[in-house]
């Protein structure tokens, strides 16, 4: 079973983040859980939520103390979300523009740039977490086209098609690094 814990801060969309990659998961047909973990939080407060992934039925419904991956949507957090624990050989995926010394393996994305170039923005607060959706899907083995469905499924017509591009890119970034 793969666990993934993602920390951001409220408004960012990282419960959004965690219930695309497990809609696309689902289309691959393995077995999901996407938690949210929020109490009474509002904007800008950390929050954190969970996915599970699994080719078997998926009987724990605890909070994740070891996940294989964190997935860090502010740079501030990276701290924290490591003390907060992960596996021994776990890796972190970080949106920020430049690599950061860690103790882990950690690929950095600058989603926000991205976002900003993409012009995937409002009220100047760019759209961070859809080319994050890209990245992870990518990390974990998702095919694009699964992540595509599961992003138009959620927001049709043009919306839909604008986030699958953006997405894209953070898939495509990925990719490229990896070779």
């Amino acid at each position: 079973m793969l666990e993934i814990r993602f920390h951001g801060y409220g408004g960012e969309g990282i419960v959004t983040l965690a219930e695309m990659l497990a809609s696309a998961a689902i289309k691959t047909g393995s077995q999901v859980q996407s938690l949210p973990s929020f109490g009474v939080e509002r904007r800008g407060a950390p929050v954190k939520a969970l996915l599970r992934i699994s080719d078997q039925e998926i009987y724990i419904r605890s909070e994740c103390r070891q996940p294989d991956i964190l997935v860090v949507l502010n740079q501030k957090l990276l701290a924290s979300a490591i003390e907060q624990g992960i596996k021994e050989n776990g890796r972190i995926i970080l949106n920020h523009h430049q690599p950061l010394d860690c103790s882990y393996p950690l690929t950095c994305i600058d989603a926000t740039k991205i976002a900003i170039d993409e012009n995937l923005v409002i009220g100047r607060v760019p759209f961070i977490n859809i080319p994050l959706m890209g990245a992870v899907a990518f990390e974990i083995d998702v095919p694009f086209e699964k992540l595509e469905q599961a992003i138009c499924e959620k927001w049709t017509g043009n919306t839909g098609m604008r986030n699958a591009e953006v997405a894209n890119i953070g898939y495509k970034t990925m990719q490229e690094r990896r070779k």
